[in-house]
């Protein structure tokens, strides 16, 4: 919880005391309450006697995350040309294989590639269905 301006304004007024010099200005106490009130930093923030500075929390480094894998071209060809022949319903596929119907779309209108993973995802969902047809 942020002090009031009245609080800050009182706060600065005893500091300048501290200090031997006039009183700050309401302006500067206005400052303070904003920088305060947004997390800004102000030089005077550290001097206050009721305000802790407490130090950052450093940002955590992102993920790892590794380098993409793609099947081979006719390997992309071959998924391409099943998703435009498939007559079924393209949501409960993409269910079934754990996607997006709308990555399906652009894989089958050659818009995106697959990664690897889809892929296999793609032709895992492919032989249940067939294997269900069959």
């Amino acid at each position: 919880m942020t002090p009031t301006l009245t609080e800050i304004r009182t706060a600065l007024q005893n500091l300048a005391q501290r200090k031997g010099r006039p009183d700050y200005e309401l302006c500067i106490a206005k400052q303070v309450k904003y920088a305060m009130d947004n997390g800004l930093e102000h030089h005077l923030i550290a001097e206050l006697p009721f305000f802790e500075v407490l130090p950052r929390e450093e940002d955590k480094p992102l993920r790892p995350y590794g380098t993409r894998a793609y099947p081979e071209p006719r390997q992309r060809k071959e998924v391409e040309d099943w998703l435009k022949s498939y007559k079924g319903n393209l949501e409960k596929f993409a269910l079934l294989a754990g996607c997006s119907a709308g990555n399906l779309l652009h894989i089958r209108g050659s818009r995106i590639n697959c990664t690897l993973d889809m892929y296999n995802k793609i032709m895992k969902a492919r032989k249940e269905l067939e294997g269900v047809a069959a």
